[in-house]
This record gives C-alpha cells, sequence and structure tokens, in this order.
C-alpha cells in the first residue's frame, strides 16, 4: 500500500465557490483515525446551505458553529477502508472486526462523550463541543482532507465509523445516512400515545418537500404504518416519483394557492387536516403553509432547515397554541440508527427504488458542475464520484 503525495479533492472556497485542488495527503493518522478511499459521497442540502452562505448550525445553542471555509464537504459517504491506526473493533461503531478494504460509512457527527448532553441524551448528538465531518474542518490545516469530496478521506479519532453490508453497495451506502435522517418520524412515533398526538398507525401523513430526504421520508412512513400519505412539491417528476416509494396523492403546490392548499388538505381528512406533516424543503416560508394543513392536537416535525436559514412571521396563537401543536424540531439523527437503517433498505429495496434517488453522477473534476447541477428541480441527489 503506496500513500500518495497529494490527492485530489473538491474544495468550497467560500460563498458560491467550488474549486478541484491537490491536497497533501496527511503525513501521518492520530490514535484511531482512519482513511477512506471514496467511491461515493452526496451533495447535501446542508452543503448548498454553505455554498448559499448560510454557514451557521445549531444557532442560537451553546453549540452553535459555523461551517468553514475553505473546506472539503462531503458527509453522505460511502468508501473504504485505505489504512487506519488503532485496532479495528476498537474504532468500529458496534465493534465488529474493521479491516483494510472493508466498506464503510460515517455519521457526520464527532462529539466529545463528556458534556451534559452527551451523558444524558442518548444516540442524538446535541453535544456542546460538537464538530462536523465535512463542513468545519479547515482544508488548509490538518489533516486538511475531512470531507467526502476526495480521492481519499481522513475520520477524525472519535468518529462513528459504520462497516457495511455486503449487500450493499457503494452508492445505496451513500444514501443511508439520509435514511437515518427519517428517524425523525420515529420520534414522533414515541408520542402517540399521548393525547392523540404524535405519528399513529393509520395516520394521514403530509411531506413537504420531495428533495432526497423527503422520498426518504415517504418510505419511512409507509414501513411505520402511515395511512394516507401526501406529497407535496414543486416538480412533476418528483411527485411522480414519490408515489413508488408509497405516496398515495402527489400535489403541485404551484397550482394552488395557500389556501386552497390547506383546504385540499382538509378535503382529504374529513376536514381536520393531517395528523402529521413533515418539512423537508429547507426554507422557513413553507412552515405558515404547513402548519395550517395540520389538524388541531396534530404533529409538526421540522427538518428541512438545517443550519440558519432566517426566519418567519407566525402567528403563536393561531399556529401553535390554539391548534395545541406538537413540534418536534430536528436538526441531527441517531447515531445508533446506522445499521437498522442499512438492514431495512436491504430488505425492502425491491419495495422502494432506492437507486433512484440519485439522479446526477460527477468526478471531481466536475465541481461546478455539480454544484449547479443540485439546484436544479430535477435533480434528487448528486454525487461525486471520485474513483
Amino acid at each position: 500500500m503506496e500513500r500518495p503525495n497529494f490527492v485530489k479533492a473538491v474544495v468550497m472556497t467560500g460563498p458560491g465557490q467550488v474549486e478541484t485542488q491537490l491536497l497533501p495527503y496527511p503525513d501521518h493518522l492520530e490514535p484511531g483515525a482512519v482513511v477512506l478511499k471514496m467511491e461515493a459521497s452526496g451533495i447535501c442540502g446542508t452543503d448548498k446551505h454553505a455554498f448559499d452562505g448560510d454557514v451557521t448550525l445549531y444557532a442560537g445553542t451553546q453549540s452553535e458553529q459555523d461551517m468553514v471555509y475553505p473546506c472539503v464537504h462531503g458527509h453522505e459517504n460511502s468508501g473504504t477502508v485505505f489504512e487506519m491506526n488503532g485496532k479495528g473493533s476498537e474504532i468500529e461503531y458496534s465493534g465488529k472486526d474493521l479491516k483494510v478494504g472493508d466498506r464503510v460509512t460515517n455519521c457526520p457527527n464527532i462529539i466529545c462523550g463528556h458534556c451534559w448532553y452527551c451523558r444524558r441524551i442518548h444516540a442524538y448528538p446535541f453535544c456542546v463541543n460538537h464538530q462536523g465531518v465535512g463542513m468545519t474542518y479547515p482544508s488548509d490545516k490538518f489533516p486538511y482532507l475531512t470531507g467526502g469530496w476526495a480521492e481519499y478521506m481522513y475520520l477524525p479519532p472519535r468518529t462513528f465509523i459504520y462497516k457495511v453490508p455486503g449487500e450493499l453497495d457503494a452508492e445505496e451506502t451513500a444514501l443511508s445516512e439520509i435514511f437515518v435522517v427519517s428517524a425523525l418520524l420515529d420520534r414522533a412515533k414515541n408520542y402517540s400515545q399521548v393525547d392523540g398526538r404524535g405519528f399513529g398507525f393509520g395516520d394521514t401523513v403530509a411531506i413537504q418537500g420531495m428533495g432526497a430526504v423527503g422520498m426518504m421520508m415517504v418510505a419511512k412512513a409507509r414501513l411505520l404504518g402511515a395511512g394516507k400519505i401526501i406529497a407535496l412539491d414543486s416538480y412533476d417528476p418528483k411527485l411522480e416519483l414519490s408515489k413508488e416509494f408509497g405516496a398515495d396523492l402527489a400535489i403541485n403546490i404551484t397550482r394552488f394557492s395557500d389556501d386552497e392548499l390547506v383546504q385540499l388538505i382538509r378535503d382529504q381528512t374529513e376536514g381536520r387536516g393531517a395528523d402529521v406533516v413533515v418539512e423537508c424543503v429547507g426554507r422557513p416560508g413553507v412552515l405558515d403553509v404547513g402548519l395550517r394543513m395540520l389538524r388541531r392536537g396534530g404533529t409538526y416535525c421540522e427538518t428541512g432547515n438545517f443550519v440558519d436559514t432566517g426566519t418567519v412571521l407566525l402567528n403563536v396563537h393561531k399556529h401553535l397554541a390554539a391548534k395545541n401543536v406538537l413540534l418536534i424540531g430536528n436538526t441531527n439523527h441517531p447515531h445508533d440508527g446506522y445499521y437498522q437503517a442499512m438492514d431495512m433498505m436491504i430488505r425492502n429495496r425491491e419495495r422502494f427504488p432506492f437507486h433512484k434517488i440519485i439522479t446526477h453522477r460527477f468526478s471531481l473534476d466536475q465541481a461546478q458542475e455539480a454544484l449547479k447541477m443540485a439546484y436544479e428541480p430535477d435533480a434528487l441527489k448528486v454525487i461525486f464520484t471520485p474513483s
């Protein structure tokens, strides 16, 4: 095994700026660190926010931090172990025998393990000292390559690294992180025994935004026993695909005013409104209509605004208090959910066309084209395929 001197990588140098650079291969590995030879890495909505200049993560909390420039992005990853500094069974998340050549993926969240949140909150990384793979590590400092948009990727010590079952290919592996994000609906399920709230068996679920995460939410809602699933988007091909993932009704929102859309949802639910609404658009302006289409005592799940995208004007009484809304905020996913997610992807690959979520593939030399495509309406998941 011969280490390269330099590694080709896509670097985000500032808002609206990406370029392909040669970065140094790390001259050493910290204890517990792993280097991957990359196979596939997705462009996430969070990466697009950084490209737009919206960089603040966990705003207003003790964990607030900004994504940095320059940076190698990419946290939806599939790669094979190239080298590691430590015993594989001590590095791998659940103690599996990890070896050079094994396919792995990783959780983007690196946590300290010692703060109040790490000690008391199970699985969800609310760490005060959080770091983000492919987000908060500058590419002009060691270890340079802490993101998946590269030929090789450096995973720092304490990264949650998961050995991938042999049944999953590289592209499916790169999708596993966004399927874990759909655990938001599992959280809603936990409230289902309280006063008709949460997400109950047979509930009507409306999902705003049929991007890659929205599509996974449709699949998860179906797996968890939803009744009617309503997909909402502005692009017909995405709405058609949502039906293959289990949506019963697909509505193009551009054909209705907000008032008409709210009434349409009520007409589908005996006048009440949806039991559960999930926001996967990533723009705060959609919360108004989303909360309005919710029934009294319903559950609103917010997951699209993973970064600080600004504010929205809401009437606290009408939108929240009078309707007795259960509001579940989410800017993360459980680090213990990867093996269940991968297993369910394997078990349901004939039921849900996961491979259709990846719509465009680019080499590292096509950085500008890839980021431009990620904003196009026909793009679901755009990935880099470094090798």
